[in-house]
């Protein structure tokens, strides 16, 4: 039977990133409110955000399903392995993720954020506290609440067990390639960090992995707050289509969806919806989890090779299509 998710014990794991609108407050600012919790409402919970995309399907693998190399429908991990699906009750019989059953992390906290971005010739650099932009479930996850034993499960090096971690700043700073380019064959992902998100926090790595070490889909086995995110050694980060609450809520669901981040080898992240409006499906995508159209690049049309965030796994970054820099303080292999 499928008991817990391992955190893996890596002090200053995984980069949080960034915000897109900058703000005077210093880099170890932290959260400045925790407002009384009110039960989640579903369709609330997940609603679109930049694009008014909403995604209440995930499609998780099967087990069995290699992440050893790059393919279709998973990623590639350097560590390798194969995934295992868990047992949950928002996942049915043929692996499709029921967001609405899925419980949320409740509560909100409100956060100080700082951000600052550079640009060279060559390179695109991110400076700042690692906080979101926008409110996150309560973390350390309360007693009583539905997302509580899912956490409480899971050892945490340096807390009692993963519902004890709280969000905290931390010193980013990493800078891609400005105008990267695609190589002949993808790399494997080694580090827990793939993206930094716009606006606010880092994409991670879709791995985790149960009691026994076996490699698992975090969106499948966990519940997540609002925006699709929680803490991993205090540093806040995405799962899945986390496009959700990245945006104004009022923007209109017509055409490609926005940019809503960049991968740690510099190419862009977007949003579910491709050139034609409609939201990509993994047969739209090559083994990355990206393809290559106009898309708006600094300001001007560019043919440029792109990911996406969707509702099928891996749902985000699943291998680099251009040469990925090393996030100071991401942790090697998954949580």
């Amino acid at each position: 039977m499928y008991g817990v998710l391992r955190s893996v014990a890596a002090a200053g794991s995984a980069a949080c990133a960034l915000l897109l609108g900058l703000s005077s407050a210093p880099a170890g600012s932290g959260a400045v409110a925790v407002v009384a919790p009110r039960p989640p409402r579903a369709a609330e919970d997940v609603r679109g955000g930049g694009d008014g995309t909403l995604i209440t399907r995930l499609r998780t693998p099967p087990t069995g399903t290699s992440i050893a190399s790059p393919a279709h429908d998973t990623l590639f991990a350097c560590k390798g392995g194969t995934l295992t699906r868990p047992d949950r009750p928002w996942i049915d019989a043929h692996g499709v993720i029921d967001v609405l059953k899925r419980p949320f992390v409740s509560g909100t906290m409100h956060w100080h954020k700082y951000l600052k971005v550079t640009t060279t010739a060559t390179g695109r650099r991110f400076q700042g506290n690692g906080l979101p932009d926008r409110s996150t479930g309560r973390f350390p996850v309360r007693k009583g609440t539905p997302a509580y034993k899912y956490y409480a499960e899971i050892p945490a090096h340096g807390y009692p067990n993963a519902a004890a971690i709280p969000i905290k700043s931390w010193n980013l700073d990493v800078t891609v390639p400005r105008d990267p380019s695609v190589r002949a064959q993808p790399t494997c992902i080694d580090q827990l960090t793939t993206g930094m998100a716009l606006a606010g926090g880092t994409f991670h790595l879709e791995v985790a992995t149960d009691a026994e070490d076996r490699p698992v889909d975090p969106n499948a086995a966990l519940p997540l707050d609002r925006c699709w995110g929680h803490p991993y050694d205090a540093q806040y980060h995405y799962h899945g289509p986390s496009q959700t609450c990245f945006g104004s809520k009022s923007s209109r669901a017509s055409g490609h969806s926005p940019l809503v981040g960049y991968a740690i080898d510099g190419f862009g992240i977007f949003g579910p919806r491709g050139e034609d409006g409609k939201v990509v499906r993994n047969r739209d995508l090559d083994v990355c989890h990206g393809h290559t159209h106009v898309i708006m690049w600094d300001g001007r049309k560019t043919v440029m090779y792109h990911y996406h965030l969707n509702g099928e796994y891996p749902y985000s970054v699943g291998c680099f299509r251009g040469k990925p820099v090393t996030v100071p303080g991401s942790g090697h292999g998954w949580h």
